[in-house]
């Protein structure tokens, strides 16, 4: 797959953009497992390997050692945009299109991206009675293509038959732990977001890919934007 081209500021904003804020919630370093679970429910997904856990929440993600909380990481609600104030014929006024603000944009747009595409997968303890395929040279080649951000449909290249035929799937960078065949994906078309290129991608819900796409056209818009008014 061909490089990310370095015509525009895309690549460095979506490789930069990596969620790290301590959560303002209850939990707190220190935290016991079954406390976690008390104050903030069953999460939208865990991953284990060894004596490390990763809970998943929607506002938050959640590291433990031993059962016990060592980091609380934010996770970026989707950017809303504040209602205009009305002008005295009672139409709100078109909001000023500034540089600044269409790279706020982008980033926003950008960091969503990066929140919905790197979402952990579970994982279950490899042990000798779990059989499970073995893929030899980590899950993903080097490079990534740039998506067009205007056209693009990500539900067309989501690719999981090779993975959903096996029950369970790991890789040599993963020892310990492996996967479900049907909770992974891979998307070409996502590829350029892949943070931790040792794990496994989520499979996306129809939902998820369809706000993707949705995403994919502000970015495509920004980028237009920007490139007209010498931002680029």
């Amino acid at each position: 797959m061909s490089a990310i081209p370095s015509r525009s500021p895309l690549r460095l904003l979506a490789c930069a953009l990596v969620l790290a804020t301590v959560s303002g919630r209850a939990t707190s370093v220190g935290d016991s497992y079954e406390k976690v679970i008390a104050e903030k429910g069953k999460p939208k997904s865990q991953m284990q390997a060894g004596a490390m856990r990763v809970l998943t929440y929607a506002d938050s993600s959640i590291k433990l050692r031993d059962d016990v909380v060592v980091s609380v990481k934010a996770i970026a609600p989707p950017p809303q945009e504040a209602a205009p104030a009305s002008n005295a014929a009672g139409q709100a006024p078109a909001p000023a299109v500034t540089i600044d603000s269409l790279k706020r944009r982008l980033k926003d747009a950008l960091t969503r991206v990066n929140t919905i595409v790197n979402q952990p997968v579970d994982t279950v303890p490899l042990t000798p009675a779990l059989r499970a395929w073995v893929w030899p040279d980590g899950w993903f080649h080097p490079g990534a293509g740039t998506p067009d951000f205007n056209t693009v449909d990500i539900r067309k290249t989501q690719e999981t038959k090779q993975y959903e035929d096996i029950a369970f799937i790991t890789s040599n960078l993963n020892p310990g732990v492996a996967f479900r065949g049907a909770d992974v994906e891979f998307n070409s078309m996502t590829k350029m977001f892949y943070i931790d290129r040792s794990l496994p991608k989520k499979r996306l819900t129809e939902e998820e890919m369809v706000e993707i796409n949705r995403l994919y056209r502000v970015i495509g818009s920004c980028e237009r934007q920007l490139q007209l008014m010498g931002a680029q």
